[in-house]
């Protein structure tokens, strides 16, 4: 009986001693899942990003078992528009997205994508990586999106089929195609007609002669290959602004433990500062090799590409109302004293 007594006891013992073990800790256990998506594809930038990043988080000995990372690259899971919308549920917690779907969501982030915005991509980064921006992305969380990094994606040409584009006036009769409402907008500011047609269906159109040419960035001009069927392409300098944004759910990464949040900035900070680089190399050799695939390339001089944003003003005017006239004002004061201070 004293024997059934003891071990009754000690019985009761564990249980309360496990009752006692805060339940957060058995929780703590269990890694945090993170999906990762993009549209695009495995060898794009953004499909490079997501699979390095997935891998920089899995070396890190403190992370290590506590998220658990899975990548869907190529639209495996959404298109673009529903990416974000997913995003911004909560149905996934990252992605890394070109630029425009943001553009709805507010729609003055589009005021770095205005034309010839800035005269440089290291103003175009101080700019992103400065307090208007800041602010910008304040609002964004307010929609359950917080913006962990930002890389262009190099260089806008304009390539067509007929003839060397040098001149605002060389645009005049050109059907050009073009990526979103400020590109569009772009496109007929400088004399051209502007044709909606789907990336997929680009290359088509450009080899049956349904356009002309396109407004793209130049990295795409030569994984497309649209060098088989353009003659003809100028770099305008920093006419039309690309980038993509590596976000997140912002109510999930903000309840984030510490620790775990640290240490993805970190692998996320190592990735933005890489890619950045990355494509400041790829573009400066770019022309290079699509002047080598047989393209005649124009290149602007300082004084064309002013003449060119003279003509671009129009797009400002359209877009005043939709970014704010205020945001347009702040971000182009800021850029004038970047540049004085460059100097």
């Amino acid at each position: 009986m004293k024997t059934r007594a003891v071990l009754l006891g000690v019985a009761l013992c564990a249980v309360v001693c496990f009752v006692g073990v805060p339940l957060t800790l058995f929780a703590a256990e269990q890694p945090i899942d993170i999906k990762i998506t993009t549209i695009q594809m495995k060898h794009q930038q953004c499909g490079v990003g997501i699979e390095r990043l997935a891998k920089y988080i899995n070396a890190d000995p403190k992370l290590k078992d506590k998220v658990r990372v899975r990548t869907y690259p190529a639209a495996q899971l959404y298109t673009g528009n529903e990416e974000i919308q997913a995003l911004m549920k909560g149905e996934i917690q990252m992605s890394y997205i070109i630029a425009s779907p943001l553009d709805f969501v507010d729609p003055a982030t589009q005021v770095i994508k205005l034309p010839y915005m800035y005269p440089n991509l290291d103003i175009g980064y101080k700019i992103m990586d400065g307090p208007i921006w800041k602010k910008l992305c304040a609002r964004l969380e307010t929609k359950n999106i917080g913006m962990l990094g930002v890389v262009s994606s190099g260089t806008v040409i304009v390539s067509n089929s007929k003839r060397p584009v040098r001149k605002v006036e060389d645009f005049k009769g050109l059907k050009l195609r073009s990526y979103g409402p400020m590109g569009a907008s772009t496109i007929k500011g400088l004399g051209a007609m502007a044709v909606v047609t789907a990336s997929e269906e680009t290359y088509s159109a450009l080899q049956q002669g349904v356009i002309d040419g396109a407004h793209t960035p130049a990295t795409v001009f030569l994984a497309r290959k649209y060098y088989d069927v353009q003659k003809y392409a100028t770099n305008p300098g920093p006419m039309s602004a690309t980038f993509v944004y590596l976000i997140a759910n912002y109510p999930w990464w903000s309840k984030l433990p510490n620790d775990v949040r640290t240490g993805l900035q970190t692998a996320i900070d190592r990735l933005i500062k890489e890619q950045r680089a990355e494509i400041e190399v790829e573009d400066q050799k770019i022309f290079e090799q699509i002047a080598a695939k047989g393209v005649q390339v124009v290149t602007l001089t300082p004084a064309e590409q002013e003449s060119w944003k003279k003509a671009l003003q129009i797009v400002y005017q359209e877009f005043s109302a939709e970014i704010g006239p205020d945001v347009i004002k702040e971000t182009q004061q800021e850029v004038e004293r970047l540049t004085k201070t460059k100097k």
